[in-house]
C-alpha cells in the first residue's frame, strides 16, 4: 500500500486494490509503543474518512518503514 504524506507527515491520499483514496478529514491519531525487551515496535495510526465517504484506519510501521491498512468502514 502506497501513502502520499503533506508538509506535516501526515496522510492526504492512499492507494488500496489498485484505487486511490482521497483523505477528506483526520478523525483521530494516536501511537501505539510496544514493549521493546519483546520486540514490539512502534506505530502511528491514523482514522480517516475519505472523499468517497468511506472511513478507514492507516497504520505505520515505524520499524519497516511501512504502511498498512488495518480497518475499512464503509
Amino acid at each position: 500500500m502506497s501513502v502520499k504524506l503533506n508538509r506535516e507527515a501526515e496522510p492526504v491520499a492512499f492507494v488500496w486494490r489498485t484505487e486511490t483514496y482521497h483523505i477528506a478529514e483526520i478523525l483521530e491519531r494516536w501511537r501505539l509503543v510496544g514493549a521493546w525487551w519483546d520486540g514490539e515496535g512502534e506505530y502511528t495510526f491514523f482514522r480517516v474518512r475519505a472523499t468517497s465517504g468511506g472511513f478507514y484506519e492507516l497504520c505505520y510501521d515505524h520499524r519497516s518503514r511501512e504502511w498498512r491498512l488495518s480497518t475499512v468502514q464503509d
